[in-house]
This record gives C-alpha cells, structure tokens and sequence, in this order.
C-alpha cells in the first residue's frame, strides 16, 4: 500500500476535473487528478462550449486559438434541422444559438462546437506544464473518511491492482453522473430519473454528399421511420445518432448489424464507408444533488446535477461550478479567506444548475410541440399517411412551420449562458425570454463585456489570483481600500490603465467618473460604489463587502 499527500484530490479526469486542476495549478495549489479510465475514452460526448465557458478557458489562460481548430467549422455547426432522414428535404430548420459577429457586442467568444475529447486534450496539454499538478489514469477511487480538516481516500491502481491511500485537504468529485465519491457521501439526487433512455451509436463516415447544401450540428428525425437525432460533430468524419430504446434494453441488443441497420435508416441513404465505433446506453434524468457539499468534499460537473441535452448546458454548468469552486480553495489556502468562504459555492451554484435544469426539461418536452404538429398519437407513433399529409396539406403545413419556431428557446438561451448571477441580483429578469440578454453592472452579475481600445475585453482586465478594481477617472485615492483587505486587490483606473474603443466605460456602466466596481477572480461583481469609491459610503460598501464575502476582518480600512 503506498501513501501519496496532496491539497486537493480531483477525483475525475473529463472536461471539469482537468479544468479544475488547471485552475488551481496556475494559483499555485497542489492537485492530483485520479481518472479511473486508462485511457481518454473516443466518444464525442458533449459538443457545445457557450461564450461564457470560453470567457472562462481564455480568462485561465487556455490556449484558445487550439481550442478553436479543434472545433466544428463553424459553417457546419449553425443549424439544427428537423427531417424525415439526413437524405430528405428538411421539414424545417432554426439557427443553432448566437455564433454570429452581432453577437461579439456582448462577449469576446462566441459559442462553438467542438467533441469533448478534443476539449479534454487542449486541457490535458496545458495542465501538464503546472508542476504542483499530477494526472493518474487507472486510479479508482473506492471510498473516503473524513478526519478532522484532512480526507483520507482509498483508490485502487486498475493495472497493477495496487491500493492507495491519498490524504488530502479537499475532495472535488468530477466523476460524473454516478459519481461514487457523491454517493459514497450520502448525497440524494432530487428531480426525474429515467425521463427516456437511448442507445448512443458512435460511428463514422464521410456523409458531405448526403447533407450536401443542408450542413447542421443537429438533425432531429420524424417520421414513420427510425425518429432520434444525430449530432454531427464533423459532417466528414464523426457522428452520433441517439436511438431511442426501451429502458430494459442492452447495449447486446445493438450488435454491429442492428448499429449499421440504425445508421442507414437514420441516413436514408447507403452509407459505403459506415465505421461503427461503439455503442452505450444511456439514460436522460433532470436531477440536481440535494447538497453540494459534505464537509471538505464537494460536488462539480455531472456529479453535482443531470441535465436533458436539450439545450447542450450540463458541461457548460459544470465549467461554471469548477470555476466558481478553484478561486475559493486557493483563496483559503493562500491564506487571504477564511474558511467560510467555502459555504458560498452550494447556494451560488446549486440554484444555477436548478434553473438550468429545468430549462434543458422545458426544451426536452417543447419538441412534443412539433410531435403534435405531425400527427403523432399518444403512442409516439405516425403512419405514413398522416405524416405525409401534414407536411402538404396548406393549414397544417403551417402548424408544423409555428411548431419548429416555437422551439427557439431550445436553440438561443443567450440569457442562461451569460446572464446568470449570484445572489438576487438579475432575479427580475427570470421572466423574459432566455434569448433575451442585456448585461448589467450590479453585484453578482458576470462583469460586462466591453471592446477595449486595445481591442482586448474588460473582462481581460479582471486577475485569476485576487479582486480587481475597476475605478472611473476620478475616483481619486482608493489606497485605504487596498491597504484594509487582506486579499490581493488589483487597481486599474480608467483613462489611466485602460479605456474603451468607444465612449467612457463609468458611463456605459451607469458609474458617476468617481465610481468604482470591485470584481472577484472568477469574473463576477462582488460590489459598486456607482458615486464615489473615495466617501465613507463607497469605501464601506466595497472595503465591508469584501471583507464579509471572505470571512475576513478588515486590516485598517479607513
């Protein structure tokens, strides 16, 4: 048996495990990663990376020109289209979110598709150059016991059978939707389980001719036919088709012939170069875990909450939960937060996976919209016949067409992706549109993207490693602020370290030009002073902010 230390034990090497040892390995904090898989597994998995998950690999400094040529072209992964099968005329056709340049007003990245594997792989290669940070594959862990402010876990080397034990300061359970670390911590799963199950066929082919002048990321099949969807991650090379199934069906049941047999009738049209990767079941819930917390463990990612895919923001919410979590712990460690400020990451990020939770349910049941449109019975089925009728007949051809605009909420959730906010802030928004997106300077709300004279964005101006102030041009001497704050404070003043490509940022931001934003390391405004940072008032409202928010007393401020 062999002993290993470290101060956070990363259990889970996907996407938010390895994003979460890159964020705390650049601050500097001991991390070992244990993936229970030998090796990265091939399956595409998740295909979407919002703008506000970009904002956060470029502001971790994520290597984004890598990440962006391993994405879909971009041409190919703006549409979702509604057909019969890949060969046939669409039924109709909606625009896959906000990728165009209008939506730059509003951040610096745009969303984009790209395979999870490929993701993992740009984080992988930058991780490895933090020397505080270790990567076992094959390690898996088996349970924890809590003692005192140490966890001690028990792993198992999957090659050589060799146990481990791994004493560490904190547990982040990044191991998915049936995270053992979760469960092994007592922590219930509230929502649906088993919605609807699928068998997600993995294959490849070259299927360009096929789409031809009708490229899409998604295309949701209807029909007398095979209905499910194929998601077509690289229309030249790798697709999914997510085959609906009973709940008691086995992956047995889809032998290479029944694959192959799915994938022709899917493609409605012989597919010559047909490669059947793999196949696994796969079962849709909408769950979000009671608690995201048990004592120096936490919950991120999958392990923490469940998503339908409808509306691709189960990854996206966890690369918000990794980022949220990383900050804290290092704070903590560095010294310059107390402990307690590790109780803000459950109510700041539970009530975000809650919302997008039941935003991914709404999107899942709105499609039966469309269902209804094209004749299907209460037995999810459509004779030929009746199909076919809707889809000519003049009055329910137009129902069909409402039916596949009334999906847009699916499709456009600009809102949920960067509009979410901690505390109450934005709260009056819950009721527009979640395509509808106007960013606000108030506390909790992501920090505004504007275009800097540079050409860079403000939110480039906010630090990884401590709070950034942001002050207006005559916000006069704010040193009393960063002298009473035990945590790192960063000043930039406008006019002075940085300024807009167009007009004053204070009066974009609804500042007075004394005003000042006080920002933490993940993004997020922690407090205003809109007047004047210099006045009693402003200086309480940011000095007594910080030093609330951290669980620190203040050092002297005035």
């Amino acid at each position: 048996m062999s002993d290993l230390d470290t101060t956070v034990l990363i259990v889970g090497g996907g996407p938010v495990g390895l994003l979460g040892a890159h964020l705390l390995g650049r601050r500097g904090v001991k991390t070992l990663v244990a993936e229970k898989h030998l090796q990265r597994l091939d399956a595409p998995k998740a295909h979407a990376l919002n703008p506000r998950s970009l904002e956060i690999c470029a502001a971790a400094g994520l290597p984004m020109d890598e990440i962006h040529a391993a994405a879909t072209a971009p041409a190919d992964g703006q549409w979702v289209q509604m057909v019969e099968t890949l060969s046939q005329p669409a039924i109709g056709v909606i625009a896959y979110e906000r990728q165009d340049d209008a939506v730059r007003a509003l951040t610096p990245w745009p969303l984009i598709n790209i395979e999870q594997p490929r993701f993992e792989a740009v984080v992988e290669r930058a991780l490895c150059g933090w020397p505080n940070v270790t990567l076992r594959r094959g390690l898996e862990w088996r349970e924890g016991l809590q003692l005192g402010d140490r966890v001690i876990s028990t792993l198992v080397d999957r090659t050589t059978g060799e146990t481990l034990k791994v004493r560490s300061r904190y547990v982040i359970a990044c191991d998915g939707a049936g995270s053992a670390v979760r469960d092994a911590a007592g922590i219930a799963m509230d929502g649906p389980d088993g919605i609807a199950h699928f068998m997600m066929i993995h294959f490849e082919a070259n299927l360009r001719a096929v789409v031809a002048e009708r490229p899409g990321i998604l295309y949701f099949l209807f029909g007398p036919g095979l209905n499910g969807t194929l998601i077509a991650y690289d229309i030249e090379k790798t697709w999914v088709l997510m085959h609906p199934c009973a709940p008691d069906t086995t992956e047995t049941a889809f032998d290479e012939a029944a694959c192959r047999a799915a994938v022709a009738a899917a493609v409605g049209a012989p597919v010559t170069d047909l490669q059947i990767k793999g196949v696994r079941g796969w079962k849709m819930s909408a769950q979000v875990a009671r608690r995201y917390r048990d004592g120096n463990v936490f919950l991120a990612g999958d392990a923490g909450h469940r998503f339908p895919p409808t509306g691709g923001l189960g990854l996206n919410t966890g690369i918000g939960d990794i980022d949220n979590l990383a900050w804290k712990i290092a704070a903590v460690e560095a010294g310059w937060a107390g402990p307690d400020l590790l109780e803000t990451y459950e109510p700041e990020r539970r009530i975000i996976a809650q919302t997008n939770m039941g935003q991914s349910l709404a999107n899942a049941f709105r499609i039966r919209v469309l269902f209804e449109a094209l004749g299907y019975g209460p037995d999810q089925t459509v004779d030929a016949q009746t199909f076919r009728a809707r889809l000519t007949e003049p009055a329910a051809r137009a129902r069909v067409t409402d039916a596949v605009a009334a999906q847009k909420d699916h499709f456009d959730s600009l809102r949920l992706q960067l509009g979410f906010a901690y505390g109450d802030a934005l709260r009056e928004d819950d009721t527009l549109p979640i395509s509808q997106f106007t960013p606000k300077c108030v506390a909790g709300a992501r920090l505004p993207h504007a275009e800097l004279a540079d050409g860079r964005s403000t939110l480039d101006l906010v630090g990884p490693d401590g709070f950034t102030l942001l002050a207006g041009p005559a916000a006069g001497d704010v040193s009393a602020l960063l002298r009473g704050s035990s945590a790192p404070v960063t000043l930039r003043v406008e006019g002075r370290d940085f300024a807009l490509a167009d007009g004053a940022w204070t009066e974009r931001m609804g500042l007075a030009p004394g005003g000042a934003v006080l920002v933490r390391p993940d993004g997020h405004i922690l407090a205003i002073a809109a007047a004047a940072a210099v006045t009693p008032a402003g200086l309480v409202e940011l000095s007594g902010a910080l030093s609330a928010y951290l669980a620190t007393p203040l050092q002297g401020a005035a």
